[in-house]
């Protein structure tokens, strides 16, 4: 199975998403420190620096893509549209996202009182909610993007791009509850998405 890791940082084990010793594993990361970190962990893998908004590959290239908390700092309906794009059909996508009480710890324990990240996370707490009424993000300064998501967000940008088999949950982890989104491109699927009015 041909999968790739999205925001892969400095490599993992990737058990935990069921990803085996026999996938062909390709990690995507626009930090080069983490690409040489994870490529010194991992050498039978392959690793490229990219981002999520442009995918530096093929359409259908992967059967499964997966994400560890990435999918947030990124423009989210132009990543799950070259998710959509470089998946084959019938292909899996797997992520883990930001709940919105991570976003507001970070805004009382890390940025108050200081002023500029102060309205950083302020700018985070506010695409978050416009993420959940519309399942959209707006980009901050300097084309930085960061967002919360909840399953009424996703679900919209999921459905907007074609995408099936949607499944939510909420699991516990050592850095608090983690939200879990996984879903399926259509086996009928185009290449390029049908994205939907929404």
């Amino acid at each position: 199975m041909r999968v790739l890791d999205l925001g892969c940082g400095p490599g993992s084990d990737l058990v935990a998403w069921d990803v085996t010793a026999s996938d062909e594993v390709t990690g995507l990361d626009i930090n080069i420190n983490n690409l040489a970190i994870a490529k010194a962990r991992f050498p039978k893998r392959s690793y490229l620096r990219g981002a999520g908004e442009s995918l530096p590959f093929d359409d259908h290239s992967f059967d499964r893509i997966i994400s560890g908390v990435a999918l947030p700092y990124m423009n989210i309906q132009k990543a799950l549209a070259e998710i959509y794009r470089t998946l084959v059909p019938g292909g899996g996508l797997s992520l883990t996202l930001h709940a919105p009480a991570f976003t507001l710890a970070e805004l009382v324990h890390r940025a108050i009182p200081k002023p500029v990240p102060t309205i950083f996370r302020l700018y985070v707490m506010a695409n978050g909610v416009y993420f959940h009424c519309t399942g959209k993000t707006v980009g901050f300064l300097r084309g930085r993007t960061e967002s919360f998501q909840t399953e009424r967000g996703m679900r919209s940008a999921l459905d907007r791009l074609g995408f099936e088999n949607l499944s939510f949950s909420w699991k516990r982890g050592p850095a608090g509850a983690m939200f879990f989104v996984s879903a399926t491109k259509s086996k009928a699927a185009s290449s390029s998405p049908a994205i939907r009015a929404a």
